[in-house]
């Protein structure tokens, strides 16, 4: 399998967190900016066990992650939702007490397998935004694109669930899959 293509970034905070079950969202997700990668790193939690000089057990655990975001741009309004900051008269206020919202966190990824083009969904029930670097630069000689950086730490849910993913024939079945991963208490009543 190859993957040649990222898509279509959406977050929305979480509601409430019922007990033994996954987060149920508040409202419809929003879309970060346009996609340019999203880079998963996980951190396992691991222990080995060695009896008579030999390696008898080994357990790796999810502990957590982190999803390392860029996207072309961010406007006010998307992150008032992911960070929490505070948009007033058309003015974005940073805050040292912005509070991130946990949310839920998908996107595409366009794949190849067996020469056929298929798209593959990847949905994180449950996340937390920080705010990413920011770098300004004169035009020169040549034009460097700057990008809107996030960082996602990735929880484990209730339920242990921390990722899912969704393989799909078309881009638009992909895309449904995952929006509809963004259960609200309107739609599970």
């Amino acid at each position: 399998m190859a993957s040649f293509g990222a898509k279509f970034p959406y977050f929305c905070p979480v509601a409430e967190e019922p007990e033994g079950e996954l987060p149920i969202y508040s409202g419809e997700p929003v879309r970060i900016g346009r996609l340019v990668k999203a880079d998963l790193s996980i951190t396992l939690a691991s222990g080995k066990l060695f009896a008579d000089d030999v390696m008898a057990e080994s357990v790796d655990e999810f502990a957590g992650g982190s999803i390392a975001m860029e996207t072309d741009d961010m406007t006010d309004d998307v992150a008032s939702t992911v960070y929490g900051v505070d948009v007033l008269d058309g003015t974005a206020h940073y805050n040292v007490a912005d509070d991130p919202p946990k949310g839920g966190l998908g996107y595409l990824k366009k794949l190849m397998r067996n020469k056929k083009v298929l798209y593959k969904a990847y949905f994180y029930p449950l996340v937390k935004a920080a705010l990413g670097n920011d770098t300004a630069q004169t035009k020169a000689d040549s034009i460097t694109f700057g990008t809107s950086a996030t960082t996602f730490s990735v929880f484990a849910c209730e339920t242990g669930a921390w990722r899912d993913t969704h393989e799909a024939a078309t881009e638009t079945e992909a895309l449904t899959w995952l929006k509809a991963q963004f259960k609200t208490a309107a739609s599970e009543g």
